[in-house]
């Protein structure tokens, strides 16, 4: 007799934003990690991205060598990084999937946080250039970010659910959890 081993869907918060991604992304496919942070999320990415690219954007130089640390030589000749804002995107013809994991470096400095405002500017350039979707992550247990994701979910209020569905997850036994926010393109 088979046994079903017990287990955790999700041991994390990002264990399900990484489930979205890996339903929502073809091997082939073109992702923005907008805050590149530890690099975390760009490996992630890179794994699902077998034959893909991942553009990876930070302002600290320190968050950008961090990733680069995690990336093996042949995972790197996928993946652009930029030291610049995510506030403006490069160019790239195709991007399926813009993410956002939000706060401050880890580690590090944490009065260097992401900004409400320019997190609002970036995400609404996302929505208009992601094909896909935009997937954020966002950390209410400092005042930026709980600042951050109340704007975040009236954003995703307004949004016409003619042309996207958005999704909105967190763990409610667990205060000032991280919660993530998924907003998916419908497609035509």
């Amino acid at each position: 007799m088979h046994r079903r081993q017990q287990f955790s869907v999700f041991d994390s918060h990002l264990d399900l934003a990484h489930q979205f991604w890996e339903k929502l992304l073809l091997p082939t496919d073109t992702a923005v990690d907008a805050t590149c942070g530890n690099g975390h999320d760009t490996l992630e990415l890179v794994k699902i991205l077998s034959q893909g690219k991942v553009l990876s954007l930070d302002i600290q130089k320190e968050a950008l060598e961090a990733a680069q640390m995690l990336l093996s030589a042949e995972e790197k000749e996928r993946v652009l990084f930029y030291h610049q804002s995510h506030v403006e995107f490069p160019e790239e013809n195709r991007v399926k999937l813009i993410i956002y994991n939000l706060g401050y470096l880890p580690g590090k400095n944490k009065s260097i946080t992401t900004m409400t405002e320019t997190t609002l500017l970036s995400v609404k350039k996302a929505l208009a250039l992601a094909t896909g979707g935009v997937s954020i992550t966002c950390y209410p247990g400092h005042p930026e970010g709980e600042k951050e994701e109340k704007a975040l979910l009236s954003l995703c209020s307004t949004l016409d659910p003619k042309v996207f569905s958005a999704s909105y997850t967190r763990w409610v036994n667990r205060e000032t959890s991280p919660s993530l926010i998924f907003i998916q393109k419908h497609i035509k």
